[in-house]
């Protein structure tokens, strides 16, 4: 029960961090042309693109999540981050069946549908009419990437240079897929992003909880 109430803390307070500006910024500037949620591109994804462009991501994205970048990292500084507080999927750890739920809150909602809408909904969208879309998808991947760097160094994990350049190397990339999958292969919707985002952090955490 207590990590139910941790994971539900979680996704409100996350909800609201990452849903805060999007809002301000709707209100202020779109609430009279289109809705929040379509504005932001949480509507039903609609495949805009050839089947066999799907297949290709489908390749890609396989071998990147399945992509073991921790065997460039120092066995210390591997061990020091799992063995730290500070890293939220280890809460999880050798706990097994019992935090099911509490994951499927946190990665779903708390870090899927809150980061997609700061990331790919908001600032993805706003970058790409701006700047052009490939540009655009970079650009909010790359700062996705600084993104995990800048939580690294207010939890005050000491990880070194070294680690910091292959998380945002590795989470940068991740950004730069989903980005591509909302806007050019489906419609916009950050639907399908949502769900890749979860469910990839949700199998890590399951990792974790059945070690």
């Amino acid at each position: 029960m207590e990590l139910i109430i941790s994971s539900i803390t979680t996704m409100i307070v996350n909800l609201i961090v990452f849903s805060l500006i999007p809002v301000v910024w709707w209100f202020f500037r779109h609430r009279k042309e289109e809705g929040f949620f379509k504005w932001i591109g949480f509507y039903r994804p609609e495949l805009k693109s050839k089947w066999w462009v799907l297949f290709v991501f489908a390749i890609l994205y396989y071998f990147f999540y399945n992509f073991d970048f921790t065997q460039f990292v120092d066995p210390k500084t591997l061990e020091y981050i799992e063995n730290s507080s500070s890293v939220s999927a280890n809460a999880f750890a050798g706990i097994g069946a019992a935090v099911i739920l509490p994951a499927l809150i946190e990665n779903f909602i708390a870090n899927g549908v809150a980061e997609e809408i700061l990331y790919r909904g908001f600032l993805c969208k706003r970058l790409c009419k701006k700047i052009g879309v490939v540009k655009g998808i970079i650009l909010q991947a790359a700062l996705f990437g600084l993104m995990h760097n800048i939580l690294y160094l207010l939890a005050g994990l000491d990880v070194g240079l070294w680690y910091h350049t292959l998380t945002f190397i590795f989470t940068g990339t991740g950004a730069l897929l989903l980005g591509w999958l909302n806007e050019k292969i489906f419609n916009g919707s950050i639907i399908p992003s949502i769900l890749l985002h979860g469910a990839g952090n949700f199998i890590v955490s399951m990792l974790v909880a059945f070690a």
